[in-house]
């Protein structure tokens, strides 16, 4: 049992500096691709957390028989009836007192600080709590009842206008999208030691149509696909892409775009299978799945598959020779933790934040050369290129997991077949995606419940989602929240859209996805 406990506290320690919560069953629904995961832990941090569930063990072993020796009071027989007498007292405490409440998370929150409560809550019972609830998934979440909630969103989601802001050319173009791993906003047009982390992106980012206003909806590669593909927003407990039987029901953009005669591909440099991806592209009708094992095993240069360079270099193979109408999706993976690349970094440190940024650096320089091979290609002026981040990162800026900093990605509209370079200040979510995209091409995007043009008349926002919390992002202002318990976590002004807003979104997400 000592072993076990250290394990899990050693393990939570390592898992907090990167989620910003405390281990629950997260980390479990990852376990079924152990060695995938694995990958993606530096060697430094499974080194600590390796030293740190030792030195919890020492300490256990060392308390334990320190007590162990200590001479026994008493070994009177009716001392055991007691004992046995005793141990139903023992639900009192577990279930948190005789209140009508039981024991959750909120009980021991006492700060208006995340951090703070965090370090309050005992992690193998947020563990057992956690799993606990995981059967229900949050049906007992009911921030708002279904007329408010429909009633605020029927302003604030569903109305919109019939005015186009077209910005294409073609209105059937081949499309090549990038989802970067990891690939914060806080990247683009930032320097680190007076040299620019991004060089090849800043550059390309000033043609095309760049949103400079974009917000992830999630925190995790899973939760980005789902809102970049099915219009699907993040929700605080759970991602979507963990249920095959709810995602065979989403709609999604290579489900529509195979019906206009597309040929949809997609490509990643991992395990497809990890976190529930391959049954995803799957269930949407996706017509070629590449992953690690399209590639030799000499070309696996990584812990975990192939570096992003040969990715690339494989996409461009495809696309020279391809003829058809094309939607190719491009998951890179470089950036992602352990953070390691085949060539010599750009800045020399052991630091963490140092190491992504090399990562990131590394991955714009090559996907910088694979534009610019395009843009020498007749294919380039029939080629419409879409740039978004899965999810952002804390680095650069180490930013607290629930501020929006965190939540800021590039999005960029690029390629042959736009009309005239943009920067389009409007707050937009990558849930929008597909609805941007879509209604680009003239086609009709109504079954995106959760996804908004350029067309829409109701005030820009964005929300995001976390652990267990959620945020709402506008032009005046920004507010976070937290559910277990349902408390402000971060207010920055007061937003513009209403105070209701988060809550009857938040709410809207959990139903739609308890009734797929």
């Amino acid at each position: 049992m000592i072993a076990i406990i250290s394990l899990l506290y050693g393990s939570d320690a390592v898992l907090y500096r990167e989620w910003g919560y405390r281990l629950d069953k997260t980390a479990f629904m990852y376990l079924t691709q152990f060695r995938e995961a694995g990958n993606f832990i530096a060697p430094s941090n499974s080194i600590m957390g390796i030293c740190l569930s030792c030195c919890f063990f020492i300490t256990g072993w060392f308390i334990f028989q320190k007590f162990k020796s200590i001479s026994e009071i008493s070994t009177h027989k009716y001392l055991y009836v007691l004992h046995f007498l005793c141990i139903p007292l023992l639900i009192l405490p577990i279930r948190g007192g005789i209140g009508i409440i039981p024991m959750n998370p909120g009980k021991v929150y006492f700060s208006t600080h995340a951090f703070s409560n965090h370090s309050a809550l005992n992690v193998p019972w947020n563990l057992l709590y956690s799993f606990e609830k995981s059967n229900k998934t949050r049906q007992d979440i009911i921030l708002l009842n279904s007329q408010a909630t429909d009633e605020i969103l029927a302003s604030n989601i569903l109305g919109r206008d019939t005015n186009n802001c077209s910005f294409l050319t073609l209105k059937r173009p081949k499309i090549l999208m990038f989802l970067l791993e990891s690939f914060t906003a806080n990247l683009i047009y930032n320097n680190f030691e007076e040299t620019e982390i991004t060089p090849g992106l800043n550059r390309n980012f000033k043609t095309g149509v760049y949103f400079k206003n974009a917000y992830a909806s999630g925190d995790r590669t899973e939760m980005g696909i789902a809102a970049s593909l099915s219009g699907f927003p993040a929700q605080p407990f759970s991602s979507i892409l963990h249920y095959p039987d709810k995602t065979l029901k989403l709609p999604s953009i290579l489900t529509d775009l195979e019906f206009e005669g597309y040929h949809t591909a997609f490509y990643y440099g991992g395990d497809v299978s990890f976190a529930n991806m391959n049954s995803y592209f799957l269930n949407a009708g996706c017509d070629r799945i590449l992953d690690k094992s399209a590639f030799p095993s000499s070309s696996y240069n990584a812990k975990w598959g192939v570096h992003d360079h040969i990715l690339f270099e494989k996409i461009y193979g495809d696309i020279i020779t391809d003829t058809s109408l094309f939607f190719k999706i491009c998951l890179s993976l470089s950036s992602h933790p352990p953070y390691d690349v085949p060539e010599k970094t750009k800045w020399e440190s052991i630091r963490e934040e140092v190491q992504f940024l090399n990562t990131a650096h590394y991955t714009d320089k090559h996907l910088t050369r694979m534009l610019d091979q395009l843009k020498q290609l007749p294919i380039w002026n029939e080629l419409l290129i879409v740039i978004v981040a899965d999810h952002g990162a804390r680095f650069p800026g180490n930013h607290p997991f629930h501020t929006p900093e965190k939540f800021h990605i590039p999005m960029w509209f690029g390629g042959g077949v736009i009309q005239k370079d943009t920067i389009i200040q409007t707050i937009v979510s990558q849930s929008d995606l597909p609805a941007l995209l879509l209604e680009q091409m003239g086609l009709l995007h109504h079954e995106y419940t959760f996804s908004r043009g350029l067309s829409s008349s109701c005030i820009p926002f964005a929300y995001y989602a976390f652990n267990k919390g959620y945020g709402i992002v506008d032009s005046c202002g920004t507010k976070s929240w937290s559910l277990d318990p349902h408390q402000l976590l971060l207010k920055v002004s007061s937003p513009c859209t209403p105070d209701d807003l988060g809550k009857a979104f938040t709410q809207k997400v959990l139903n739609v996805f308890e009734s797929l």
